[in-house]
């Protein structure tokens, strides 16, 4: 689907349900993740994420230092693997309640008991609603007097209650938090690394690592653990990690690999907005300060990714008053946007559910619409790419993910100059 879908406040929302003492269901889908948050006399009772993994369960055991459960984790039945694997390929299997069924067996098998199993949940609510009200579009709606998971019921008797008050200001706290890290980071779930030849480049004087610290570093973060795990290991809070990473992150000596599947598909960190008006009054006078043979024009892409996070960067990248992006994340549906688009490039991923990125590009070469359009293939990692059907596909060039700010621009420029 387009990312252009109807635009909703999470926190209004649920204020809302609060002050009314409503009992239910508030659903959100954002089309490749979707919670359930289940309220009973306008408390918080559960949250339930589609986007979940075995790793990020194992992370609230170790924060909760349930370290017990997370032995007995290694033993865990081979089915379990399995709906993991099939959240990890299809983001829509919703139905599939990983969590659930894996805390449940740690209760019936006493590897956690009652009191552990209801601190778990609620350190598991507090983690998906902080990234539930980073939403701003989707779609929502409300189940009357739908009661919690009886699942919950079955083992622990009845859930522990969150006030929504209190979540909603500890998650204001935390992000205004997260807001004064660099701008380049979009979520705890981002798996950083260093650049090669990292050594020769200055070390910012903002920074609070010396050269042996990051070097001590670098042996540990090399673009597979995720910000979230590098806490555990340095047995630090995650929001002091990624403040520490700043500085490293700005001046281009750490990089940042997108999330994993399905994380990278969770909200970012959504950035303070400009004043309009004030902004309005500095681009009118800096217009009035141009000449009119300096104006540039504006050029039209599109880029087709199944990652939220992916295609949140570009847009970031990309200057508003160039570049005019359209963003979508269901490849299914892009060959009939860009016929009516038309753009002047094309950002086309790869690896994609349902239909991948050879089959678009044929599709989009095979007609009249983009004989003579760039089309540049976008890779996680070159090796993966088959350059020979690349090219039979029609493609123009390829790119690798992640990437900065310059390269992207580097590659745009070379096929619209």
């Amino acid at each position: 689907m387009m990312t252009t879908s109807t635009k909703f406040n999470p926190r209004e929302l649920l204020s809302q349900l609060a002050d009314s003492n409503s009992s239910g269901c508030l659903e959100f889908d954002e089309g490749l993740i979707s919670w359930k948050i289940y309220l009973q006399e306008g408390n918080v009772k559960y949250v339930y994420c589609s986007a979940q993994l075995l790793e990020q369960l194992k992370y609230h055991l170790h924060y909760l230092e349930f370290k017990q459960a997370v032995a007995a984790l290694k033993h865990l039945p081979s089915s379990f693997i399995k709906i993991e694997s099939h959240l990890q390929g299809n983001s829509a299997a919703q139905n599939q309640h990983l969590y659930s069924k894996v805390i449940s067996w740690l209760l019936t098998e006493k590897h956690l008991n009652p009191s552990q199993g209801l601190e778990l949940i609620e350190q598991i609510n507090k983690d998906a609603l902080h990234f539930c009200l980073w939403l701003d579009r989707g779609t929502s709606s409300w189940k009357d007097k739908e009661p919690i998971p009886p699942w919950i019921e079955e083992q622990l008797g009845s859930a522990s209650s969150l006030t929504v008050s209190e979540c909603l200001d500890l998650e204001q706290t935390r992000l205004k938090q997260w807001q004064n890290c660099t701008a380049e980071l979009l979520s705890v779930h981002q798996r950083p690394y260093f650049t090669s030849g990292w050594e020769q480049k200055p070390i910012p004087a903002s920074g609070s690592l010396n050269y042996q610290a990051l070097k001590e570093l670098s042996q540990v973060i090399r673009g597979s653990t995720s910000i979230r795990q590098l806490s555990l290991l340095l047995k630090k809070d995650e929001l002091y990690v990624a403040q520490i990473l700043s500085p490293y992150i700005e001046d281009k000596i750490i990089y940042l690999r997108h999330a994993q599947s399905p994380l990278d598909k969770l909200p970012s960190i959504p950035r303070p907005q400009k004043n309009v008006q004030q902004s309005s009054l500095l681009n009118s006078k800096n217009e009035n300060k141009k000449p009119k043979s300096a104006a540039l024009k504006t050029w039209k892409i599109v880029c087709i990714d199944d990652s939220p996070t992916i295609l949140n960067e570009i847009q970031r990248f990309l200057d508003p008053d160039r570049f005019e992006v359209t963003a979508i994340d269901d490849p299914v549906q892009a060959v009939p946007i860009i016929f009516r688009l038309k753009p002047d490039l094309i950002l086309l991923d790869i690896t994609m559910p349902r239909i991948n990125g050879y089959k678009i590009c044929g599709l989009l070469r095979s007609s009249d619409h983009c004989n003579q359009t760039p089309i540049i293939m976008v890779t996680g990692n070159t090796g993966l790419i088959d350059k020979a059907r690349a090219k039979l596909a029609g493609a123009t060039d390829y790119f690798t993910k992640p990437f900065t700010r310059q390269e992207l621009m580097l590659v745009i420029e070379k096929y619209l100059n």
